[in-house]
């Protein structure tokens, strides 16, 4: 994949591929890294893609990631250090989370997911509180809910 990459961390439940967007130091690898854990813990596949930067191409009509190979399979754990984490070389991406301050969050919301346009491929997106991988776990689980009622609970 030569697309570019995009500041983004991506990581694959169950079956489901999420692109976690946000800014430096707003809490992508700690949300990851919990997404991960959540999924293990109820038996399902838990891994990461990508961890700070994603790759991320349309490829018939879906929106695929991939980490860029000089970061393939490692993970920055904020004050302990880089670590080699169990990595998937690829993911469908199915939801996009944008972690934002939480004050510009709508209580609220008319529509809990909206829509983005990645590469000529239209995915729903998932507003969540950077720095708050709780709540953002719980608005996750939700969000895939919402997109597979009849799916499996994978976090």
């Amino acid at each position: 994949m030569t697309a570019p990459a995009v500041h983004a961390n991506c990581v694959i439940v169950g079956t489901v591929g999420l692109l976690i967007r946000g800014g430096a130091g707003s809490g992508k690898t700690s949300l990851a890294d919990i997404v991960i854990e959540a999924a293990r813990a109820k038996g399902n596949l838990g891994r990461l893609v990508a961890d700070d930067y994603t790759h991320v191409a349309a490829v018939d009509g879906r929106l695929e990631a991939q980490a860029p190979q000089a970061i393939e399979g490692r993970m920055e754990v904020r004050g302990f250090g880089v670590i080699e984490a169990p990595f998937a070389r690829y993911a469908q991406i199915h939801l996009v989370i944008d972690l934002t301050p939480a004050e510009t969050i709508e209580r609220l919301p008319e529509q809990p997911l909206t829509q983005a346009c990645l590469d000529g491929v239209q995915l729903p997106v998932l507003v969540c509180p950077q720095n708050d991988p709780a709540h953002c776990l719980r608005l996750i689980r939700w969000a895939l809910r919402t997109l597979f009622p009849k799916g499996p609970d994978y976090i």
